[in-house]
C-alpha cells in the first residue's frame, strides 16, 4: 500500500515535470522569435501589457473587439474570439501575424500579418487604419492595460 502510494506520487512528480519542460520550451521559444526581431525591445513590453482596440467595420454591424497578445504566442479578447500571433521572415523583411476565430462570431475568422519594423513602440493612443486578410477594415487604438 505504502508502495502504491509512492509510485502515485512519483508518477504525478513526473508529470508535472513534463508539463512544465513543455511549458517552459513553448515559452522560450516565442521568447527566443522576438529575441532578434525587426521591432524594438519595447515593442514587446508594451504589445504584453495594453490592449489593442480594434473596430471592425461591418456594413451591417460594426463592433469593437479588444486584443490581449501574450508573451506565449497566445491572443484572446473581450469576446468569443482567440487565436495566436507569431513571426516570420528574415531580419529586416519580418512579418508579425496573428490569426483569431471564433466559432460563435462572424466573421469566424480575421487575420493579419504586416511589416514588424513599421510598428517598432506602439505607443499608448496610436491610432491606424488598416484592414484584414479577409478584407474588412478596421480601425485600432492602443489603449493602456488590461482588464
Amino acid at each position: 500500500m505504502i508502495l502504491d502510494k509512492r509510485q502515485r506520487n512519483n508518477s504525478f512528480i513526473f508529470q508535472a515535470i513534463i508539463i512544465i519542460v513543455f511549458g517552459v520550451l513553448g515559452y522560450s521559444s516565442v521568447a527566443q522569435q522576438v529575441e532578434n526581431t525587426d521591432a524594438e525591445q519595447d515593442y514587446w513590453s508594451n504589445l504584453y501589457q495594453s490592449t489593442i482596440r480594434y473596430t471592425v467595420m461591418l456594413a451591417e454591424n460594426p463592433f469593437d473587439l479588444d486584443v490581449y497578445f501574450d508573451s506565449t504566442g497566445s491572443v484572446s479578447t473581450n469576446l468569443e474570439y482567440q487565436g495566436s500571433w507569431w513571426v516570420k521572415g528574415d531580419t529586416g523583411e519580418q512579418l508579425f501575424c496573428y490569426k483569431i476565430t471564433s466559432s460563435q462570431r462572424e466573421p469566424s475568422l480575421l487575420s493579419e500579418c504586416f511589416p514588424l519594423i513599421l510598428m517598432n513602440n506602439p505607443r499608448i493612443g496610436a491610432r491606424w487604419p488598416s484592414k484584414f486578410d479577409q478584407n474588412i477594415m478596421y480601425m485600432a487604438v492602443v489603449v493602456e492595460g488590461r482588464p
